[in-house]
């Protein structure tokens, strides 16, 4: 072999073995990019996803406080009304608790326990509160109808200015609203009402990534001890 074709053959295969060597660093920096692309997109999917599960679970949570408040609502009609509601054909407190039962299904199905949690601890809380109101209207109805005396065992209306002008024989506990007729109860009701409710929205708060850790909603006073798991 001369030097000519020796020179030549030398400078096709430099030729051939960089632009193999381009075209392997080239498809080396395409697999890069597609491989970061793809983490890229799948990253972007699973944010989709996050905020839509956030989105979901905040519209749950915000139905469940609606219903609450609805509930709410209902119980201080109740806790105010003169002569006393009977508790038994109440008909807006079975809707209220029924509405909140099922806004309580939403949250289950889309909020983390901890949220779930504080969700039970409202609902038995709402629960216990109409179970109170319920015994103090039964128990001034049947005093009305003559079985007790007076406005109630152990009631003390001296000190609620309304019924500070009358003796207790003077009063039918029928003329009484429930919270005159046990305001100790009436305030321990109202106390849990904020009370759960503030853990509940602690814990939504953390489930959405807009608070700091909430404290455990696992003992809501009222209701807690009552065994029960709804309304």
């Amino acid at each position: 072999m001369n030097d000519t074709v020796a020179v030549a053959l030398i400078t096709s295969l430099s030729t051939l073995a960089a632009a193999g060597l381009a075209a392997l660093v080239a498809a080396r920096s395409t697999a890069r990019q597609l491989r970061y692309q793809a983490a890229l997109a799948r990253e972007e999917r699973a944010d989709q996803r996050e905020s839509g599960r956030r989105e979901v679970c905040a519209a749950a949570c915000e139905r469940f406080l609606a219903e609450a408040d609805a509930a709410y609502r209902v119980l201080d009609e109740g806790w105010a009304a003169r002569p006393f509601r009977e508790p038994l054909p109440w008909q807006d407190g079975f809707a209220a608790r029924r509405a909140l039962d099922e806004a309580y299904v939403r949250v289950q199905l889309t909020a983390p326990e901890a949220v779930v949690r504080a969700g039970r601890a409202v609902v038995r809380g709402i629960a216990a509160e109409f179970r109170t109101h319920g015994r103090i209207v039964g128990e001034a109805v049947g005093e009305a109808d003559g079985v007790g005396g007076g406005v109630g065992a152990g009631t003390d209306v001296e000190g609620d200015p309304r019924v500070s002008a009358l003796s207790a024989s003077e009063l039918s506990a029928s003329e009484l609203s429930a919270s005159m007729a046990d305001p100790a109860a009436r305030s321990r009701a109202l106390r849990e009402r904020f009370a759960g409710t503030e853990r509940f929205v602690a814990a939504v708060r953390v489930a959405l990534g807009v608070g700091e850790e909430a404290a455990p909603a696992t003992g809501s006073v009222v209701g807690e001890g009552a065994g029960e798991t709804g309304v």
